[in-house]
């Protein structure tokens, strides 16, 4: 029996389901993590896990510390434990993808984003910088020697490939779960009573209000919007949770509330109360990322409005499906208007839903199958 070492320091139901499906291949899996958070499907009892640090995203300066804790945590347990295992490395922490220079291991890659390039864009790091003309380096070194790279879309691929242009980037998009996140009646969803938003129309942003996903433009939108009824509904913790409080304070906004992060059994809940889901990303990063909840929104049912670049995947996504629209940072206006637009046009609203519910079917688990069979060969042989 093969065993596999999986490792990715916050660690979800996407892991839940690769690490499973790898048990089911007769894999012996072991799970290297922080934080694991299981949803509706538990993780196979077979499973190990072996915790380092959780990954905390409060500030700038703790997100780079617990990733290089948790990545020489990373090191110290293959060196001692796991110097013949194959290695499965999703890019959580960043530094995981370097690896690879401090052990003799096989290894596969699932990159979720593409570093350093994803720092440099944000402005975190310098492309200048020794330090990131080294990863870069080390980077080209690294990926040539990958049994196998998957990444999440074709774009990633693309940027992927300027660091080793002869290896195939398998392109897996990740996946949702269309029991657990789904429809839910709005007169029956306990969310919506708990916190009275009933006869609001919500739009949701829920997730990381870090950097990256610049969340600090919604209270810009929320100040352009006309129509009393809508209610902008942003749940989440980063970086700029305090900006986006203090920017609904200052432009005196009583149509934006802020929820902390909700418990796991909440959010199904949380999703279904809302009648349109943002999801933004820098638009320097959005080339960089594509965000898991997207597809988890799509499950829920939720009409889309993207915030990244016009060659965004999230852009390519909501072309694809018609189940929203997409707008650049600069387009606030726009995006106001969008909004007054579909919380006023029943028909629109109606249709965006239903693209999304269809859309859903397309990323299902069985991608975590199509990886789990690769690693499987690349271990076996």
């Amino acid at each position: 029996m093969k065993r596999i070492v999986l490792i990715n320091q916050d660690s979800g139901y996407l892991m839940v389901d690769l690490a499973n499906a790898l048990v089911e291949k007769d894999a012996e899996v072991v799970l290297i993590a922080g934080r694991l958070v299981v949803r509706e499907t538990p993780l196979s009892a077979e499973v190990k896990i072996r915790r380092i640090a959780k990954y905390k995203r409060a500030t700038g300066f703790l997100r780079l510390f617990t990733w290089i804790i948790g990545f020489l945590q990373i090191l110290f347990i293959i060196k001692t434990r796991h110097r013949r295992d194959h290695l499965l490395i999703i890019s959580n922490p960043p530094l995981a993808t370097l690896l690879p220079l401090f052990c003799r291991n096989r290894f596969t890659f699932f990159i979720f984003d593409v570093y350093p390039d994803a720092i440099a864009q944000v402005g975190i790091l310098s492309e200048g910088s020794v330090f990131y003309r080294s990863w870069v380096k080390a980077n080209r070194k690294i990926f040539r020697r990958a049994e196998d790279i998957f990444t999440l879309t074709e774009t990633m691929a693309g940027l992927l490939k300027e660091y080793s242009p002869a290896k195939e980037i398998k392109v897996v998009p990740v996946w949702s779960n269309n029991e657990f996140f789904r429809p839910v009646a709005k007169e029956t969803n306990p969310f919506m009573a708990e916190h009275n938003l009933q006869n609001r129309f919500i739009v949701l942003y829920s997730g990381n209000l870090g950097a990256t996903h610049d969340a600090f433009i919604i209270p810009q939108i929320a100040g352009k919007v006309k129509n009393q009824s809508i209610l902008f509904l942003i749940i989440g913790d980063g970086d700029q949770k305090r900006d986006i409080a203090e920017a609904i304070k200052r432009l005196q906004l009583t149509n934006c509330r802020m929820l902390p992060p909700q418990p796991v059994e909440v959010i199904p809940y949380s999703f279904a109360s809302a009648d349109l889901a943002v999801v933004s990303l820098g638009s320097r990063a959005s080339s960089l990322s594509l965000p898991s909840k997207t597809f988890n929104f799509m499950s829920a049912g939720l009409p889309m409005l993207c915030i990244a670049g016009e060659e965004s995947e999230l852009s390519r996504i909501v072309t694809k499906y018609n189940n929203g629209k997409c707008f650049s940072h600069s387009q606030v206006n726009e995006m106001a208007a969008f909004i007054d637009e579909i919380a006023d046009n029943h028909d629109l609203l109606t249709l965006y839903r239903g693209n999304s519910l269809k859309a859903s079917t397309d990323f299902t688990a069985a991608n975590a199958n199509i990886i789990a069979d690769v690693v499987i060969k690349a271990a076996s042989n």
